[in-house]
């Protein structure tokens, strides 16, 4: 998988806004996509670099930064960034950047959506009934509902990782 393919399926339908008000906001989202580089020095000691996401191979971490910008005149009330995970990825659940904001997740394709992380219901090895986290390939899309109205000229940042499959 290429890292343009994944990087062009998330643009193609990145963006769902919700903006019931009088004047005219208008909410543009873009999209960055970053490698995290592992570099160890003499020591061994490991820190993590974030390079420019031009390729990428089975089991590298992509880190995906969606910037919401209102460009328009007027604030935009109950904005929404709705983000589907790339096909031949698996979301990284614990990077989900979540700076107070509502966020909601699907594992359906976008049909339903519940409070992120989601939990689902199994049976335990003793067949008796648990409530586990779902398992990380089983996400789908992300939607983050942002905090209060943003105004024209201001934009948020929301962000996660996934793991090349």
């Amino acid at each position: 998988m290429t890292v343009s393919r994944a990087v062009g399926a998330i643009a193609a339908a990145a963006l769902c806004v919700v903006a019931a008000y009088a004047t005219a906001p208008k909410v543009e989202v873009s999209i960055q996509a970053h490698k995290e580089v592992v570099k160890a020095d003499p020591s061994g000691k490991r820190t993590v670099e974030l390079k420019p996401a031009t390729e990428a191979a089975a089991g590298d971490i992509l880190v995906y930064t969606l910037r919401a910008t209102n460009t328009g005149t007027g604030p935009a009330v109950a904005t929404q960034i709705e983000d589907p995970i790339p096909a031949g990825t698996v979301l990284v659940v614990d990077s989900v950047a979540k700076d107070g904001y509502h966020i909601e997740a699907s594992l359906d394709g976008g049909k339903s959506w519940q409070a992120f992380p989601i939990t689902i219901t199994r049976k335990s090895a003793t067949g008796a009934d648990e409530t586990v986290q779902a398992p990380a390939d089983s996400y789908t899309a992300l939607r983050w509902i942002l905090n209060g109205p943003l105004q024209p000229g201001d934009g948020q940042d929301v962000s996660f990782k996934v793991r090349i499959r």
